[in-house]
């Protein structure tokens, strides 16, 4: 293989213009040196790209089979050529998030299409899991960063930087016994199962309120479970307000009751990592979407 690109480029340009000599001026060559760039290549592939028996060069069948191909390695090399100049003037061409199943989709689908927007040239990849999933795959740099509800039980080669707060209410089933009072008690709630999130190994609890207890390792599972009328739980307002729950729970206040009733969202970036201005762009925006 001894083709070059300005081969395939004087190629696929003739091809377009129909002409060698508009080529040329399109290309601002001589005309002498697309000619022998577009016979060249011919030679090096052993085929013959243009009939030049007419007045003007015309495809042969070979060429117009060829030519898609030609296309497509020329966009190949402008990518190559395009990410090389990014990646000499920014840090990363390539960044791994990691983030909460339980944050709003509204807010993370916002800020990939914003991050597709700044910056066409630098691959994502994007995962998600449990906050525990998050945590350790930051920790064990399967991920550069990850955005997570805060927990108490964190691996110790991450740290945790808060950006900002979402709302917790009480829910619990149509059918649930607590359904047939305009309000709630502390103790009516008591004496009711609750509903409380824990994380994949049954550990770091979030405190119960009832004696009564379930502990569970999503939110989603959670609202799923007070919709079969199995207990009262207070979760994110985004999740009990989704098309899933928002029809088939009831929501009662809950803010005079219990003083916890705010969860907080950051970024688990590991200790000691420096943060480049890519990522550094990512959470400040990340930060605004979640104070709106």
């Amino acid at each position: 293989m001894n083709w070059t690109v300005d081969q395939l480029q004087a190629f696929v340009t003739a091809a377009h213009l129909g002409s060698f000599s508009s080529a040329a001026r399109q290309l601002n060559k001589a005309q002498s040196r697309v000619s022998s760039a577009i016979a060249n290549l011919e030679i090096d592939l052993g085929i013959e790209l243009f009939d030049r028996t007419p007045r003007y060069p015309v495809l042969t069948e070979l060429g117009a089979q060829m030519l898609p191909e030609a296309e497509f390695v020329l966009a190949q090399c402008q990518r190559f050529d395009s990410r090389a100049q990014f990646a000499a003037k920014h840090d990363v061409i390539s960044l791994r998030i990691t983030m909460d199943e339980a944050l709003p989709i509204e807010t993370t689908s916002t800020i990939f299409t914003l991050f597709g927007q700044k910056f066409p040239h630098v691959n994502l990849v994007i995962t998600s899991g449990s906050r525990d999933d998050v945590a350790n795959a930051v920790a064990k740099k399967r991920a550069d960063i990850g955005l997570m509800l805060s927990s108490t039980v964190l691996p110790m080669d991450v740290e945790f930087e808060s950006l900002g707060y979402f709302k917790k209410i009480l829910i619990f089933g149509m059918s649930h016994p607590l359904a047939k009072f305009e309000t709630v008690s502390r103790t009516q709630l008591q004496g009711h199962r609750q509903l409380v999130l824990c994380n994949r190994s049954g550990e770091g609890r979030e405190d119960a309120f009832s004696p009564n207890h379930w502990y569970i390792d999503s939110y989603y599972v959670i609202c799923d479970l007070a919709v079969q009328n199995q207990g009262w739980a207070m979760v994110p307002e985004h999740i009990a307000d989704s098309n899933w729950f928002a029809k088939h729970i009831h929501v009662r206040s809950c803010d005079q009751m219990f003083s916890g009733t705010m969860l907080e969202v950051g970024v688990v970036k590991r200790n000691g990592h420096s943060m480049g201005h890519i990522e550094k762009w990512f959470i400040e925006q990340l930060k605004d979407l979640i104070a709106k």
